[in-house]
């Protein structure tokens, strides 16, 4: 029964533990995501703000709970349209207006000069970093181009 008992407190701690690992993966993965989304929004001549809508949209399934809006029966496709309709506001007031969550707080977004982005999340007891770069070619198609 002792053996039982240790073994079963055993297996259970190291299913914990991978399902503690395979969410912090699932973070990276999105961050990166999030940072290669922001600097590909910087590359097509989007500005600060939008750049930060992008990463903030990106890491959705790790952003933790949903603060507003507040309604339990809030259903996915409802949350689809906020999502677009959330992408497209001109300003930061209306944007949390329609979509917030716990972890946004905890998001920091360095779009970078299109060169280098960087994003950086917050979760719990760890701080998860993702970095991406691609070339800038706004200057020729929004003007300034040769």
């Amino acid at each position: 029964m002792i053996e039982t008992v240790i073994a079963v407190l055993v297996v259970t701690f190291i299913f914990l533990a991978l399902f503690g690992l395979s969410h912090l993966l699932t973070g990276k993965i999105l961050v990166e995501h999030a940072a290669m989304r922001v600097a590909r929004a910087r590359a097509v001549g989007f500005n600060d703000f939008m750049c930060a809508k992008a990463a903030r949209v990106a890491v959705i399934p790790v952003a933790g709970k949903r603060l507003w809006p507040e309604d339990d029966s809030f259903s996915y496709a409802n949350e689809l349209a906020r999502v677009r309709t959330y992408l497209e506001s001109p300003d930061g007031a209306r944007a949390r207006g329609l979509l917030e969550y716990e972890h946004w707080k905890d998001l920091f977004v360095d779009p970078g000069d299109g060169l280098q982005s960087v994003v950086r999340l917050k979760t719990g007891w760890f701080s998860l970093e993702g970095k991406a770069s691609v070339e800038g070619s706004s200057t020729y198609y929004m003007g300034g181009g040769e």
